[in-house]
């Protein structure tokens, strides 16, 4: 069916025009309609590699197939955008025992299975290897683990080659799972997130595997600690009767002669560095850095604009929003224009060439949003420190005579 909104709409158990009236009577029906009434999800595809009737019909058999066995679905294509896409909303209430629905953590990844499996089917697309915006924390975390495990041999050492990452290993025997979480805070994670290859099993097949080549000291030969050593002052005629190679070694060598040597000739192989390596704790650091990207934006366009007040920035974002709602009901024109049988070609060109501008100008929406809320956060921040410094309760001032007096 085609609604008004000229969007593909189906009802899975349920009527496409009273959709919300039959989830509400099964709700009613077992007495559950506090908490979460609906769910919702949504499956889109690449641009142009489906038409709306096939998106929807995968869509439809989709839903079908994850939710129809025991729950109330709607299905609605959406065509607004280059990327042709499914919405899905769920009743919270089974319509066979009236259950609740179950949310877990491992849904998304079993609704996006089932979406890759029927999109096969069709012979069309999926992302393999979606990535994201920023590099993972678990992938951090493995770089991490990755560096500990080369650089120690023994569980204590990796426990502090760790913490030198900024990370801190948990590995109580009266706990369950072993975690990792990062030194300034954060929730924990347990290492079997991390994959098969980073579970505690593995991690101590690696040390052992260290400790046959290098020993136990292999953290302290990567990591040598710089400790000051202060200057000794030899006592007179301490060399009196000894030749002169014994007093060489005495000087140089001291009494751990032999360690020494063995530094020597570590160094000299390379299996020493021949500088330490700095501290880096990258969790710290990411945390410092966080939003600099966005502050920096802020002030590029609070700068380029010349915006001479707050007012300013208030009034020139409200011309984008006109400027929004100009382009998106241009948008919204063309893309009924797509659906007729003999719409022109360059309809698409010129809904992509909106979809560009609208996508620019919500950036720059969003820039100027943060910018006010911030420039608020500082005034406000002011005022509280101006409030602060100023004495609660001033002395009056004497006046001179009475002070020459006394």
């Amino acid at each position: 069916k085609l609604n008004e909104s000229a969007q593909l709409v189906t009802g899975i158990h349920c009527r496409v025009d009273h959709a919300w009236e039959d989830m509400r009577a099964v709700q009613e029906r077992f007495g559950k309609t506090d908490g979460v009434v609906a769910l919702h999800a949504y499956q889109s595809f690449r641009e142009r590699e489906v038409t709306p009737e096939q998106c929807h019909e995968i869509g439809v058999a989709l839903a079908r197939r994850v939710w129809g066995k025991r729950f109330q679905v709607l299905v609605a294509t959406h065509m607004n955008t280059d990327n042709l896409h499914n919405h899905f909303v769920i009743n919270s209430v089974s319509y066979v025992d009236g259950k609740k629905y179950e949310q877990r953590r491992s849904q998304y990844a079993e609704f996006r299975a089932a979406s890759d499996k029927l999109c096969r089917e069709y012979g069309l697309s999926v992302v393999e290897q979606p990535k994201a915006k920023e590099p993972a924390r678990y992938a951090r975390m493995r770089e991490a683990i990755d560096q500990a495990c080369e650089d120690a041999s023994t569980a204590e050492d990796f426990h502090r080659a760790l913490y030198r990452q900024g990370y801190i290993f948990g590995s109580d025997p009266n706990r369950r799972y072993a975690t990792i979480r990062a030194r300034d805070g954060g929730r924990a994670v347990r290492l079997y997130r991390l994959g098969e290859e980073y579970d505690l099993a593995a991690i101590d097949d690696r040390l052992r595997g260290n400790y046959l080549l290098y020993g136990p000291r292999m953290y302290e030969l990567k990591h040598p600690p710089q400790q000051y050593t202060p200057k000794r002052y030899r006592p007179q005629n301490t060399y009196a009767g000894k030749g002169v190679l014994q007093i060489f070694f005495e000087v140089f060598f001291g009494e751990s002669q032999m360690h020494r040597l063995y530094l020597y000739y570590c160094y000299q192989l390379g299996i020493l560095p021949k500088k330490q390596q700095p501290r880096i704790n990258r969790p710290e650091l990411e945390h410092i850095w966080k939003g600099t990207e966005k502050i920096l934006a802020e002030h590029a366009f609070v700068h380029d604009h010349k915006f001479p007040s707050l007012q300013a920035i208030v009034d020139y974002r409200k011309g984008l929003s006109r400027q929004l709602e100009t382009l998106a009901a241009q948008r919204a024109e063309i893309v009924k224009q797509m659906r007729r049988k003999d719409a022109p070609p360059e309809l698409a060109d010129r809904r992509a060439v909106l979809t560009c501008k609208i996508a620019e100008l919500r950036k720059e929406d969003k820039i100027a949003e943060g910018a006010i809320k911030r420039i608020q956060r500082t005034r406000e921040s002011n005022r509280i420190d101006r409030e602060n410094r100023m004495p609660q309760h001033p002395r009056p001032r004497r006046r001179r005579r009475e002070q020459e007096r006394e």
